[in-house]
């Protein structure tokens, strides 16, 4: 992995990591985090309580509503199979397997089998979504404008002028930038970390977890951030921290990660899957100062910086 530059102006402080603990010890030792909850009405982002909003940028995590005309059927279906090899013989489950040998075109797509911890990813970009089963890219596609009105909203309620949001979103508030489906398969044969703490390294993700395990650093304080039934989790990227980080909300995009998986023989192992919605590559970071954005890195030298950072064996960040 390459080193961060020492002089980038979006590093910051290193972070000494905790060990990451097993699922039993998570479940004993650390307690949920109250999440707040949101739902979308409207074409933005509606928070149950008045000061939601600000407490969802502060901790980096919400929980936002399904929305009805959303199925995850077909998410869940390819994050349980996508690593098996096909059965052949029709069997209803083999459009979701024999991932793990496509080749995907493009950079960092494909199947990623992680050397340091148990999560096994299959990550595929939006123009390769016919790659995937009807069903899962339209889900892709439902997932990113939910995110998309995420980031509208947010961008809003930080009173920043919508004449910067294509610029310094590197096009992602216009549905361009860099979306990305990850599909993550958790082996719990390997006794190893679930995954590594680390930050995600864009403006939103989108997540589908259905099991308790997830873990985050929210002011020093290592919580469970935990699923809920009927919602995805939402969370914050680095990008976005860095924009906002001097302004009078910034944005956190906290540290966490998965601990160990458990699972008894024949028991349903972990699963879940996400989008990430980042700049595109040939943009710019920026941050605000003085209600101005200010240039700060290329985004394809941040975004290295960021993900070098992710799935290493270093216990630090």
């Amino acid at each position: 992995m390459t080193a961060p530059r020492p002089d980038s102006a979006t590093l910051r402080a290193p972070v000494v990591l905790p060990a990451m603990p097993t699922e039993h010890e998570a479940s004993t030792t650390y307690p949920p985090v109250e999440l707040e909850r949101a739902r979308v009405a409207s074409e933005r982002l509606v928070f149950d309580r008045p000061d939601g909003f600000d407490r969802a940028l502060a901790q980096g995590f919400f929980l936002v509503a399904i929305p009805e005309e959303l199925d995850t059927t077909a998410g869940d279906l390819f994050a349980a199979h996508f690593h098996e090899r096909r059965q052949g013989d029709g069997d209803p489950l083999d459009p979701f397997r024999g991932y793990r040998d496509t080749d995907v075109p493009g950079t960092y797509q494909g199947h990623f089998d992680r050397e340091h911890d148990q999560w096994e990813n299959f990550y595929i970009e939006q123009a390769n979504w016919g790659l995937l089963p009807d069903a899962v890219a339209q889900l892709g596609h439902q997932m990113t404008d939910l995110g998309i009105t995420v980031l509208h909203s947010l961008l809003a309620h930080l009173d920043l002028p919508e004449r910067d949001w294509a610029e310094v979103t590197g096009g992602l508030s216009d549905y361009r930038g860099h979306h990305l489906l990850a599909f993550n398969h958790f082996r719990p044969e390997k006794a190893v970390r679930g995954s590594k703490f680390h930050r995600d390294s864009g403006w939103v993700t989108v997540l589908r977890s259905t099991d308790p395990g997830l873990l985050a650093l929210i002011d020093g304080t290592l919580w469970a951030v935990n699923p809920e039934p009927g919602h995805f989790i939402v969370n914050f990227g680095s990008s976005l921290e860095v924009l906002t980080e001097r302004l009078p909300h910034p944005v956190r995009a906290n540290v966490h990660g998965v601990a160990s998986t458990e699972r008894a023989p024949g028991q349903a192992h972990r699963t879940s899957y996400v989008t990430f919605l980042d700049s595109s590559l040939d943009s710019t970071v920026y941050r605000y100062e003085n209600g101005v954005p200010r240039p700060l890195q290329p985004h394809s030298e941040f975004a290295m910086q960021e993900v070098n950072r992710t799935y290493d064996d270093d216990s630090h960040l």
